[in-house]
C-alpha cells in the first residue's frame, strides 16, 4: 500500500508527540535477518523467556516469511534520558545475576535499570502503540508494532522488575503484546549499517543509548 506524503507526515507527528527523537520510512526489503540472531536472545539476554521474545513469537523463519508481505517499516528512534557508564555498559548482563560489590556501582547499575524499564513502560511500547493504532485507522490494516527488547508492561511500580507470566501461564496483557525485535531474527546493526546510519559501539562510555523500534505497514 503507498504511504502519501501526508500520511507519513501524520505518522512522523505521532512519534514525536510520544517522545520519538526521528522517524525514518524504510522498504521492508532492507531489514536484514539472520537465524543466528536468537542465539543472543537464548545465551545472554535475561529478558529471555518474556512473552514477546522465543519462544512465544515466531520462528525467525516464519517471520522472514511474513516480512516479505510487507513493503515498509518506520524505523523509531526513541528519545532517553539514560547515561550508560563504561562500567555498567560492560557489565549489565553480570549485574543482574551477580551485583557489584562497591555500593556506588551497583546503586548506579540499579538506577540504570530502572530508568531503562521506566522508559520502555512509559514512552517506548505505548508510543509504539499509538504508531499501530494510528496505521491502522489510516488504512494500513496489518500494521504491528515491535519493542526493542523484553516487555515491561508487567514491571513493578518501582521498577525493580518485571513480573512476566512468561511460561507459568498467559500474557497479562495480550492486546499490547508486540514482539521483540531481536528475538524475530532482525540484525539492527546491520540494517542501520545497510541505511548508512550505524548503530552505536559497545561498551557506551557516558552514552545515552540508542532505543529503536518498527512499525511494519502494508
Amino acid at each position: 500500500m503507498r504511504i502519501t506524503e501526508s500520511n507519513y507526515t501524520l505518522l512522523e507527528q505521532t512519534a514525536k508527540e510520544h517522545g520519538a527523537n526521528s522517524v525514518r520510512l524504510i522498504p521492508a526489503e532492507d531489514i536484514i535477518v539472520e537465524n543466528r540472531t536468537i542465539l543472543k536472545c537464548i545465551f545472554g539476554c535475561n529478558g529471555y523467556g518474556s512473552q514477546v521474545c522465543p519462544p512465544f513469537i515466531p520462528t525467525v523463519d516464519e517471520f522472514r516469511v511474513m516480512l516479505k508481505e510487507y513493503e515498509w517499516v518506520l524505523l523509531v528512534d526513541w528519545k532517553s534520558d539514560n547515561l550508560f557508564s563504561k562500567d555498567i555498559s560492560e557489565n549489565f548482563i553480570k549485574y543482574s545475576i551477580i551485583p557489584p560489590e562497591d555500593p556506588d556501582i551497583k546503586q548506579q547499575y540499579q538506577d540504570t535499570l530502572k530508568t531503562v524499564m521506566k522508559e520502555r513502560k512509559e514512552i517506548i511500547q505505548p508510543g509504539s502503540i499509538e504508531i499501530e493504532k494510528l496505521s491502522w485507522s489510516l488504512g494500513y490494516n496489518t500494521a504491528l508494532a515491535t519493542f526493542p527488547g523484553m516487555c515491561t508492561w508487567c514491571a513493578n511500580s518501582d521498577y525493580s522488575g518485571v513480573n512476566c507470566a512468561g511460561s507459568d501461564g498467559p500474557c497479562h496483557h495480550p492486546t499490547i503484546r508486540r514482539p521483540c525485535i531481536m528475538g524475530l531474527g532482525i540484525r539492527m546493526d546491520k540494517t542501520l549499517e545497510k541505511l548508512g546510519t550505524p548503530l552505536q559501539k559497545f561498551p557506551m562510555d557516558n552514552e545515552v543509548p540508542s532505543q529503536y523500534t518498527l512499525i511494519f505497514l502494508d
